[in-house]
């Protein structure tokens, strides 16, 4: 079923936006897919980096790893709040909750998606959300984006400081995720996320190499514990 998790109207330079949060529902599923791979995979430094979209068994994982996201109904989009039937994405936060003991034995396939993954997992473990926290389940996510066209409207900082409400929703007491570009890590702060781990760009070693010589900043682990 569908959370509807909140409204909000926001000017930007004399312009109104009306915008919605909710839940992903299985029918929206094939426009988020369209959203996150025109404007979220050519913008990630991490996928970029690599040339992710030319490597064809990563972009049919990265597919098949979102949509497995979207099917729990736990993830969040941000529609144009309209009076017709035309769907506008203005902005997407693939959230899904990850328990203790939970086994994946999954396989993807495809190099770039690997090595972004094993980053991920990298800072996930270093940081060990579980123990940090003290929790057996939380909120995770996979890809915070907005549309070109829409930002500063708040929909990146809305959709984060709406975890909290899906949390609620959810049964869960805590969000934390690897954010790896610095808009997306100065939003996170600004929604009161703290840096549980972090890991330099330069330094992080995947599989014995430097995995992203050349890219300035670094991986960060935030969270929020909500009492």
């Amino acid at each position: 079923k569908k959370l509807e998790l909140g409204k909000f109207e926001e000017v930007r330079n004399g312009v109104l936006l009306r915008y919605k949060i909710q839940t992903i529902t299985a029918d929206l599923i094939e426009d988020v897919l369209d959203h996150m791979f025109k404007y979220f995979l050519t913008r990630e430094l991490i996928t970029t980096y690599d040339h992710l979209l030319e490597d064809e068994q990563s972009v049919i994982s990265y597919k098949r790893f979102w949509r497995k996201a979207m099917l729990t109904g736990e993830s969040m989009v941000a529609l144009e709040d309209r009076d017709d039937d035309i769907v506008n994405i203005v902005g997407v936060n693939l959230t899904s909750q990850v328990c203790k003991n939970q086994d994946d034995n999954e396989v993807y396939e495809g190099k770039v998606f690997d090595k972004v993954l094993k980053a991920v997992m990298k800072l996930t473990d270093i940081g060990n959300v579980f123990n940090t926290y003290n929790l057996d389940k939380y909120l995770t996510a996979y890809g915070l984006s907005v549309h070109p066209d829409c930002h500063g409207y708040k929909i990146g900082l809305r959709l984060l400081e709406t975890r909290k409400v899906l949390c609620h929703e959810l049964g869960l007491q805590a969000t934390a995720t690897v954010f790896s570009n610095k808009t997306a890590q100065y939003l996170a702060a600004k929604a009161g996320y703290e840096t549980i781990a972090e890991e330099s760009y330069e330094t992080m070693e995947i599989d014995g190499k430097i995995a992203y010589p050349g890219i300035n900043g670094s991986l960060k682990l935030m969270g929020i514990k909500y009492v």
